[in-house]
């Protein structure tokens, strides 16, 4: 039989199916407590339980900033509405807005580029995107959650309709000191409990991608791989690129682009090792052949890349030598399923003296197998100023397809020679986020990084090797 309190609710529940929120509101009871009461009332034949989901449409943090902020190309709609602007200009007044802005309006016809200048050649009160983005429905929804603005979840709710009444029985729902005292049990009924349907309970636990990543450091460990001496993330540009051969003047090495992260205060950082800064300087200005200037060198950056680490670890490295590092890196990348301005790298380099660039690729599919446990792993040639030959790697995501999850090479002599190291060097650089979306078929890197709990729980036990 039904408990008073049971009795109590079963009185507000009507004939037909009501949604439980709604009638958790209506009678002022805690949704939890009523959910409680409602699946003991089912299991008990009074009620008929049906649970219902649907896929909605909602904001993603960066869409709910742009309810509250004109998009990226609305905002240079209205500032070219007055006339054309100098691209320089428009970046100095959007900054890393322009680009998305500028692909959007030329591919609508709206905007021209000519002579350096961005030229309105019409201009809209509203673009049909911003409607959908403010009401979350119409036709560019799916656009929108291409950008990054809108994503879909599913929701699920729970409806409870009432099938039987139930009479009032003086019953015991809890057996006291005092009941057993006065034997004011005899006669009554008590209170029957279901131990059969337990709801499930949900105990604190290690976050499954921290999880990941200790197992990743105990599996290369176990190799014969030493792991790496941790560095501050906050180091000189030499660090960054210069050391890694990369040139001032490369795209890449550039103040002005949108690859690394500036740091304001100090904006400069002395390099301790002068040798070092001497021989690498000499390298680049007798191969590169332009001015090296000490301001780019000792500029304060953030390292957008864990090969800092391996090129500190080749000041004094033991050969033959195997090291690698789990290390938090900085780029100023657009959110999206596959991309943070901030993530986990695997680096780690390998020197030998009868390396081949074979041992380097075999070694990348076993990485694969074993942290991704798939070996459908793809390569093509890639391009990176500090390694020679270089390689892509790609692996296939059971929804996502094949994705890149890093690059790798074998270090160039001009890299290696400032160290006095003349033995090769296999390197490589792999996205750690990555090969966990891979290991459990995460398709939003996003949800690594979620608050919440009913994402994380979704993420199966992380594997024990």
């Amino acid at each position: 039989m039904p408990t008073k309190q049971e009795i109590e609710v079963l009185k507000h529940i009507p004939t037909h199916f009501v949604e439980l929120n709604q009638l958790s509101r209506k009678i002022d009871v805690d949704p939890s407590t009523l959910s409680s009461l409602v699946e003991r009332l089912r299991s008990k034949g009074f009620v008929e339980i049906k649970k219902r989901s649907r896929v909605v449409w909602t904001w993603t943090e960066r869409g709910k900033y742009y309810i509250s902020h004109p998009l990226p190309e609305r905002r240079l709609m209205d500032l070219l509405r007055e006339g054309p602007l100098p691209l320089k200009r428009l970046k100095e007044l959007m900054g890393d807005e322009l680009e998305p802005a500028l692909g959007v309006l030329k591919k609508e016809g709206l905007i021209k580029i000519e002579k350096g200048q961005a030229i309105l050649l019409d201009y809209r009160e509203e673009l049909p995107w911003e409607k959908d983005l403010r009401q979350l429905e119409g036709e560019y929804l799916e656009y929108l959650r291409k950008r990054g603005l809108v994503e879909r979840k599913r929701e699920s709710s729970i409806y409870v309709r009432k099938i039987r009444e139930a009479e009032e029985e003086d019953t015991i729902e809890r057996l006291t000191p005092q009941i057993l005292r006065d034997k004011s049990w005899k006669g009554k009924k008590f209170t029957s409990y279901n131990v059969r349907e337990v709801p499930d309970k949900f105990f604190g636990s290690k976050h499954p991608y921290l999880e990941f990543l200790d197992i990743i450091r105990r599996e290369l460990i176990s190799m014969g791989f030493k792991e790496m001496e941790p560095n501050t993330p906050i180091i000189p540009h030499f660090w960054d690129l210069e050391v890694l051969f990369v040139p001032q003047d490369h795209p890449s090495a550039d103040l002005g682009a949108a690859d690394t992260f500036m740091v304001e205060s100090p904006e400069y950082l002395p390099v301790k090792e002068e040798d070092l800064y001497k021989r690498v300087k000499e390298e680049h200005e007798r191969f590169w052949g332009y001015k090296w200037d000490h301001n780019v060198a000792k500029r304060t950056v953030l390292r957008s890349h864990a090969t800092v680490l391996s090129a500190l670890t080749l000041r004094s490295p033991e050969i033959p030598g195997k090291y690698f590092t789990i290390s938090r890196v900085y780029r100023p990348e657009q959110v999206d399923a596959k991309h943070l301005p901030e993530f986990n790298q695997l680096d780690g380099i390998v020197l030998d003296e009868k390396l081949t660039f074979s041992h380097l690729l075999g070694l990348l599919k076993e990485f694969a197998k074993v942290f991704t446990g798939t070996e459908r792993v793809r390569f093509k040639s890639g391009y990176f100023p500090f390694t020679e030959p270089s390689v892509e790697m790609f692996v296939k995501h059971p929804e996502l397809g094949w994705i890149e999850v890093g690059g790798a090479g074998i270090f160039r002599e001009e890299l290696l020679r400032p160290f006095n190291i003349e033995v090769p060097v296999i390197a490589w650089g792999l996205g750690l986020e990555r090969f966990f979306m891979i290991r459990y078929g995460i398709n939003d890197i996003r949800h690594l990084f979620t608050e919440d709990l009913s994402v994380l729980r979704s993420i199966p036990k992380v594997w024990r090797l």
